[in-house]
């Protein structure tokens, strides 16, 4: 269900469209908010397989901040892997390397803010 409601909109993640993030095969996200909407930034839900990654990337305009749903994680800041689970979250400053990787036997679930969207 979207629907929009005197300046607000109300939504069901499961509903809305998902895209492989390619690349990063088994990598999906739905993007919920966004610059497509004229939004200020960019808010995505995610699904990751067993075994996959989103590989090194750099923002040079948008911080991001990726907050774990469920699933076991490895986050890659610089050279640096961060161990991240259901609660924690990692943000990444703007022109900083970093990418995320699936560390479970399951699916990992998470949300992305991009600031602004990328």
């Amino acid at each position: 269900m979207r629907q929009q409601i005197d300046g607000a909109v109300v939504l069901t993640a499961a509903e809305e469209d998902v895209m492989e993030y390619l690349p990063n095969r088994g990598v999906f996200f739905a993007q919920l908010l966004g610059k497509h909407r004229g939004d200020g930034f960019g808010f995505y839900k995610g699904k990751m397989e067993p075994g996959c990654e989103i590989s090194r990337e750099l923002h040079t305009e948008t911080t991001e901040t990726i907050y774990i749903l469920a699933g076991k994680a490895l986050g890659i800041i610089g050279d640096r892997e961060v161990p991240l689970g259901p609660g924690q979250m990692m943000h990444v400053e703007k022109n900083v390397h970093h990418g995320l990787r699936n560390a479970g036997a399951g699916p990992l679930e998470f949300l992305v803010i991009g600031h602004p969207d990328f």
